[in-house]
């Protein structure tokens, strides 16, 4: 028989061997934890003295050592739609493309609305490129921003003309009711006239970007009725007058949205309707008891 060791040494041996390594993994975790607590605690503190956020995943540490905040992302900002032309024409070949391009978007609008109008179906219609198209109108409603401003300036030309040609004083109201009976007629038939007139006006009533087009003329309009009704009624409110002044418009370029939008109602008897109220209206600022007729404020 050979040399060895008595019988249970070995068991006795690996339970020394494996007592040995429970008790060093043991001690290894307890540094662990006294190390987490140590830092811990000095964490603790310094975000109580204030020197770093109490979340450390939200912090950074600056060039001077101290922990700062981590900056928030900012939410992106929505890129507002261009609506100015890019280039204007100077050549008359270039003048005869551009024109031919509004005439385009007009009769397209009268076939398939606003939504499903889009730059791709103008060249295709107009037998342009999409950069040539692009060069003087960069997306869908830079067309409709111009043929708004061209049929809006189109209807205040002709309010303009029967303004300058009224009166300095205001007649009798079947006087009054007959001229604003006329100029109602006028403007609705510029707007039937103009090519996609309908939509172009739905469109500058619809979308807010266009809006500012449709705002700008009715203001236009309102100041140069305002002065004549200023002449007029010397001794009335300036306040009132520039109320009465932007109602009247306003009331006046509904009955034309009105008519154009429903074309089945009666225009002949929405116009008149409309210019009688005007007219009444309109010469109550010549009764000398309208106020008692008004609310106090």
């Amino acid at each position: 028989m050979g040399m060895g060791l008595p019988r249970g040494a070995y068991a006795s041996t690996r339970r020394r061997r494996g007592a040995t390594i429970w008790t060093s993994r043991c001690r290894q975790d307890l540094d662990n934890c006294v190390a987490s607590k140590f830092f811990a605690d000095r964490f603790n503190g310094r975000a109580r003295a204030g020197q770093v956020s109490s979340n450390p995943m939200q912090s950074s540490r600056g060039k001077s050592g101290v922990r700062k905040s981590a900056p928030t992302r900012r939410k992106a900002k929505h890129k507002a739609v261009e609506l100015n032309g890019k280039a204007v024409p100077r050549q008359l070949r270039a003048q005869a493309t551009y024109e031919a391009i509004l005439e385009v978007t007009g009769n397209l609008l009268e076939e398939v609305g606003v939504d499903r109008l889009s730059t791709n179906l103008v060249c295709q219609r107009a037998g342009l490129t999409p950069p040539a198209l692009y060069r003087y109108f960069p997306n869908k409603y830079a067309l409709l921003r111009e043929l708004g401003a061209r049929l809006m300036q189109a209807q205040d030309d002709a309010v303009f003309e029967h303004i300058a040609a009224s009166a300095t004083s205001f007649g009798t109201v079947e006087e009054e009711a007959r001229r604003s009976r006329e100029i109602l007629e006028r403007v609705n038939a510029i707007t039937r006239k103009f090519p996609g007139g309908a939509w172009v006006m739905r469109a500058l009533r619809a979308v807010p970007a266009l809006s500012a087009v449709r705002v700008k003329s009715r203001e236009d309009v309102a100041e140069r009725l305002y002065r004549r009704m200023h002449k007029a009624f010397p001794g009335a409110d300036r306040k009132n007058l520039r109320i009465a002044a932007t109602l009247t418009v306003e009331v006046m370029y509904a009955s034309t949205e009105l008519i154009i939008n429903q074309p089945e109602l009666d225009a002949g008897r929405i116009t008149a309707e409309v210019a009688s109220m005007v007219a009444l209206y309109r010469a109550s600022f010549g009764d000398p008891l309208r106020k008692s007729h008004l609310p106090v404020r």
